[in-house]
């Protein structure tokens, strides 16, 4: 769970609001392959010590051309690629132009210079584009059968998702990704290596990734197009120089190659589901990579278990029966078919990677599968009427289903049913209905254990960080973790950084500290236990050890453009400005697009009466992000006190919208409607403030000044007594100023 802090600067009595920037965890959200193509993409296997085992994927075809040639044309070949006009510009849909009315943005799709584009705007106050932003498109995920989503690289090497998807569904159509179709989306989802794992090879990345599971996902170099043989039969180099060497023989060739056929059933489906299970794309978490294990580390002839620790909700806090986009082991393992092979169904039961079956002949394929359990009664029960005679068994007993995830998807329902559901309530349309605190899961996280998972010595530490990740199961998982760091001791840092992020949650800032201090004595290079512990330490008031523990960070790690702005901003609360506005230029050097930064910089600014900058930061951090309400009261503000209330009322309004509870906001958008002789609305507004915070002592003040202009004077008496008391700069000494006008006083 990302924290925030919020701080408050006055400016000529006006309240900007700077803020953390909050990382999110990111989930898995597109159907992933277990397989992809990589010959017709000759690419250099990244210089790591991992892909140095690894061979050329296109030396591959040299031997087997014909498993190659078959699994060119299945969906999982084609996982990650670069754009072209067929699958940007000129992929079919409807509209060339798509709206987004929860968000009042537009999107569209733009070519220039032989390069793709996606472009978003919005009706600013003068009724033209504003916030217009137009990213490259570097990359596209997902092979177009379900969802093509697009990829934007950004400076640092880091990737991004973009808003807007295109779906299969319907003949094609564009539609927001899922986590984007709300009020205000977010702009910036960061592509995890856990979403790379099962959508690409094995790119080059940072050395430190590794070791601190904070480092950002960065990419180095050209990425591979697509996941390779070798995500199924393990690593190849050794294989291919047998095969080069003049003398070896083929038992010796294929000694050096694992072939997943030879592999026990069991494990057969633990290669499928390295990248396809998943038990929720929510929150919860659904795994946790073992800390000792790499991003890009997992080999075919490793117990999956060795890799990941699967978790799954408690059936008696909240839904095991979900259906989303990368389900389809989790829901097999609950069907009676499954269950009751004792191990003999697996995925290759039905589906060959070298091979493609769609269409009409698919049926009849899939049906001759189903028959070599089930076929010796159905004659006898189609002669009974209690069966129809078809042979299109998957239809009714796999039928397709739009997933809960990905609102715009239809995929086949893995869950192997007796009864056939309703069709027309299995493909009705979804609205996304955003996660909130309130409607998350909160319960315990159960351990989801695959067939004949053996048990490992730190399996208690996992199914206690699993409790607090994610915040599902706070009171029982912080002391639990927290006893068994105590009493085990592991090496891995990374169990009490995670104790220290839910202490800090939880308001426990000392057990944080003392968490994070335990990190980096098994760690003393984490950048994440560094930047963690500087956050803690200046959240307890602890500034100068805050500001040395982030600024070693630093020295270790220059280019992490989230050490600098964490920094910054305990620098600004301290009131040091010449040093905030330094290192958050800094920040934006190395994050051009560091929305929250460019937000934090306005506020400085605007702080020592650098106006005019202040808000070009202001609209730079818009540009990014149109969808924050602090940013639109910061602007709302500065346009006030330059005396330019009408477009100051329009930003105001957009950070009611965006944020109810944002009770400045609504005081403020009460005193520019005030200025523009809005009188009903500005009342409206200074009851929504009193409404939030009945002592909120401005919005007292505003709603006795509008009482006062339409004449209702004993109205406004009793709310500027109370203003009188306010502790809000300036409101005290204004209501007992009109209070003396009054005769009152």
């Amino acid at each position: 769970m990302a924290g925030r802090i919020t701080c408050q600067i006055q400016v000529d009595g006006l309240s900007f609001v700077t803020k953390k920037h909050s990382i999110a965890v990111v989930s898995l959200l597109i159907v992933a392959a277990a397989v992809s193509f990589l010959f017709l993409h000759h690419q250099e296997p990244p210089k790591t010590a991992i892909a140095q085992q690894y061979a050329d994927p296109a030396s591959c075809t040299q031997c087997h051309a014909t498993e190659a040639a078959g699994y060119a044309r299945t969906g999982m070949a084609h996982a990650f690629y670069k754009p072209k006009a067929s699958d940007t510009v000129e992929s079919p849909a409807r509209d060339r132009q798509f709206y987004h009315a929860a968000s009042g943005s537009y999107y569209t799709l733009t070519q220039h210079d032989g390069k793709y584009y996606q472009r978003r705007w919005q009706k600013g106050f003068d009724g033209n584009p504003e916030n217009v932003e137009e990213l490259l498109i570097d990359y596209i995920m997902g092979s177009g059968n379900h969802v093509k989503t697009y990829l934007h690289r950004e400076q640092d090497g880091t990737l991004i998702e973009l808003p807007l998807a295109w779906y299969a569904e319907g003949g094609g159509h564009w539609g927001m990704n899922p986590g984007f179709d709300n009020a205000h989306p977010m702009t910036r989802r960061p592509i995890a290596y856990e979403c790379m794992f099962c959508h690409n090879a094995y790119p080059q990345i940072p050395p430190i990734a590794h070791r601190d599971l904070s480092a950002n996902s960065v990419y180095r170099g050209a990425l591979p197009e697509g996941i390779d043989c070798q995500r199924c039969h393990g690593p190849g180099a050794a294989h291919v120089k047998a095969a080069q060497t003049p003398g070896t023989s083929l038992q010796q060739i294929r000694a050096q190659i694992l072939n997943p056929t030879h592999l026990s059933n069991d494990r057969q489906m633990e290669v499928c589901e390295q990248c396809h299970l998943e038990t929720t794309s929510q929150p919860l978490p659904d795994r946790i990579r073992h800390y000792d294990q790499e991003p890009f580390g997992y080999r075919a002839d490793q117990p999956l278990a060795s890799f990941n620790a699967y978790f799954a909700r408690d059936p008696d806090h909240g839904r095991t029966d979900n259906f989303e986009i990368v389900d389809a082991p989790y829901r097999l393992r609950q069907s009676q078919c499954y269950l009751k092979s004792q191990g003999a169904l697996t995925c290759e039961t039905c589906h060959n990677p070298h091979d493609l079956h769609k269409g009409p002949e698919s049926v009849t394929y899939y049906a001759n599968i189903c028959m070599k359990c089930h076929g010796a009664n159905l004659p006898e029960k189609i002669a009974q009427h209690q069966h129809p005679a078809s042979n299109d068994c998957v239809s009714c007993h796999m039928p397709k289903r739009r997933t809960e995830d990905v609102v715009h998807a239809v995929m086949t329902d893995h869950l192997i049913q007796r009864f056939a559901p309703q069709a027309k309530v299995l493909l009705a349309d979804r609205q996304e209905v955003p996660e909130t605190p309130v409607t998350a899961y909160h319960g315990p996280v159960k351990r989801y254990l695959l067939d004949r998972e053996d048990a490992s010595p730190d399996d208690d530490l996992y199914n206690a960080a699993a409790q607090i990740i994610d915040g599902s199961n706070l009171e029982a998982g912080i002391p639990a973790l927290a006893d068994l760091i105590r009493t085990k001791s592991p090496s891995q840092p990374n169990f009490s950084i995670e104790l220290g992020d839910a202490m800090r949650h939880t308001g426990n800032l000392p057990g944080a500290i003392d968490a994070y201090r335990q990190a980096l004595k098994l760690d003393p290079l984490s950048s994440r236990a560094q930047r963690r512990l500087g956050v803690a330490l200046g959240n307890a008031g602890q500034t100068d050890e805050a500001l040395t523990v982030l600024q070693g960070a630093i020295d270790h790690e220059p280019d992490n453009a989230l050490l600098w702005y964490e920094k910054a901003l305990i620098e600004s609360r301290r009131g040091d400005s010449d040093k905030a506005v330094a290192d958050l230029r800094k920040t934006l050097e190395l994050k051009p697009d560091f929305a929250d930064a460019q937000n934090t910089l306005g506020s400085v600014l605007a702080q020592s009466g650098d106006i005019q900058h202040a808000e070009t930061a202001f609209r730079a951090a818009l540009t990014i992000n149109p969808y924050d309400s602090a940013t639109r009261a910061n602007l709302g503000r500065l346009l006030a006190g330059t005396g330019d209330w009408k477009q100051a009322a329009f930003h105001l309004q957009k950070a009611v919208q965006l944020d109810p509870a944002n009770v400045n906001a609504h005081g403020d958008y009460a005193v520019a409607l005030l200025q523009l002789k809005r009188l009903p609305e500005a009342k409206t507004e200074a009851e929504a403030a009193l409404k939030i915070n009945p002592e909120f002592g401005p919005a007292q003040l505003n709603l006795a000044e509008i009482l006062l202009q339409q004449g209702q004077a004993r109205m406004a008496l009793p709310l500027l007594e109370k203003a009188a008391h306010s502790a809000a700069p300036g409101v005290a000494e204004q209501a007992q100023t009109i209070l003396q006008q009054l005769g009152t006083r």
